[in-house]
């Protein structure tokens, strides 16, 4: 399934594609697939693509019209005015195509007048939803989504956490918890942070937290940067395969030598999903006397471990005030991807 890192390759790959390009036409082959407010109208002739984003595993498509630039004649993108919201869900990915005739699972395409290319989303399995919506923050695909996983500060990351006592390996994953985390990069983050995925997620010490943040970073910045990875059908705009699952510590790997220790990686089956660590480097306890991989921790009480699970369904709901969140296109801290 793409988590974040394939979903930040698959922005990065379109955006500059994607961003001035005037759309002709968008037309869905699968109906099914889209979800949400049925009104808004497809963007045609006179629409361009106004920038890319991405909050946690879904990726967002911003269109606007001429018209809607801030003066008459000003020579800077036009702000969108419509939002088109892919999630990849098990197979899902965005392609670029040359060729007359679309790839097999095609179910939805975007052509545009100044060029033969098209984006075309494939989706063997069909578990992706889209969605067009006239702002983010009020569409169904992120109505339950926490903060993005590249966004979360170490305090943010403690607190959420502090709030449930669920094993950290279902509270990485729990979307509404934390946007953009999946099984493979739960396993990468937990090794890379020596914490066993069966701890309480309310027991970690403030050191741990920052371990787990700093690992949270890391993996995730190293997994984009090698284009994201792919285990069986993701694959970048253009065919190419991800290249980080090369580079995995520990998923994947049952029964071959730790890179800590050199002990066999261990896998076991939860829920249905694969979970892969060491039982050495990550031991289901405390680690104040163990060296971890960061040196600059928080300093603190330990959080109490026996309080009962609080998680807020999402991050609003959290903050009281759901456009508190930070969300691409509106957030004014961000780098503003249509002003470019």
């Amino acid at each position: 399934m793409p988590e974040l890192p394939e979903v930040e390759t698959s922005k990065r790959d379109l955006e500059l594609f994607f961003s001035g390009a005037p759309v002709s036409g968008i037309k869905f082959h699968e109906k099914r697939i889209r979800v949400g407010d049925p009104s808004p109208d497809l963007p045609g002739p006179g629409w361009l693509g106004a920038g890319i984003d991405r909050h946690g595993k879904t990726l967002i498509m911003g269109f606007s019209r001429p018209e809607t630039h801030i003066s008459p004649g000003e020579n800077a993108p036009a702000r969108p005015i419509l939002f088109l919201l892919s999630r990849f869900g098990m197979s899902g990915s965005w392609r670029r195509i040359d060729s007359r005739a679309n790839p097999p699972h095609s179910h939805l395409e975007i052509r545009f007048s100044d060029r033969n290319s098209r984006l075309v989303w494939v989706d063997p399995r069909r578990f992706g939803r889209i969605e067009l919506a006239r702002d983010p923050r009020t569409a169904h695909l992120l109505s339950q989504v926490g903060p993005d996983a590249l966004a979360i500060s170490p305090e943010e990351l403690g607190a959420l956490l502090s709030c449930t006592s669920r094993p950290l390996r279902a509270a990485l994953m729990d979307q509404r918890l934390l946007a953009g985390i999946g099984n493979i990069y739960m396993a990468e983050v937990l090794f890379a942070a020596r914490l066993s995925p069966f701890r309480k997620s309310s027991s970690l010490i403030p050191s741990e937290v920052r371990a787990l943040w700093t690992s949270l970073q890391a993996v995730l910045q190293a997994a984009i940067a090698e284009g994201g990875s792919t285990i069986h059908s993701f694959s970048r705009e253009d065919g190419r395969a991800g290249g980080y699952q090369r580079l995995h510590l520990v998923y994947g790997r049952e029964g071959l030598p730790c890179a800590g220790c050199g002990l066999p990686v261990q896998r076991t089956t939860l829920e249905a999903r694969s979970l892969y660590y060491c039982f050495s480097c990550q031991p289901g306890v405390r680690t104040d006397s163990r060296r971890m991989p960061s040196e600059d921790f928080l300093d603190g009480e330990r959080p109490d471990a026996d309080r009962i699970d609080s998680v807020p369904q999402s991050a609003h709901d959290r903050k009281g005030n759901k456009d508190a969140r930070s969300f691409p296109f509106s957030d004014t801290s961000r780098r503003d991807p249509v002003a470019r």
